[in-house]
């Protein structure tokens, strides 16, 4: 028989719910899902989570981002005109 040992994690009752319920719209209930983290961090010796920039998205999507923003599409003096009509 496999030992097995038990956590408990003190988490607000709304944190659960919420979590509860992703995790069964995914076909899981809460304890596997937490086992599914812990596995992946054995097994892979990394957070089962995308690390992310300073600005908050993985560095694909960053990057993503910063190759589709080129060049401005709005000319700097639509931008100022732009500002100007908002001033009263």
């Amino acid at each position: 028989m496999k030992k097995t040992t038990t956590i408990h994690v003190r988490i607000p009752s709304r944190l659960k719910k919420s979590a509860q319920k992703v995790a069964e719209a995914n076909g899981l209930d809460l304890s596997s899902c937490i086992r599914v983290f812990l596995t992946h961090m054995d097994v892979r010796g990394t957070m089962p989570l995308p690390s992310l920039t300073v600005n908050g998205f993985t560095e694909e999507e960053e990057e993503e981002l910063l190759r589709r923003m080129g060049e401005p599409t709005i000319p700097i003096d639509g931008i100022k005109a732009f500002i100007d009509s908002c001033k009263p």
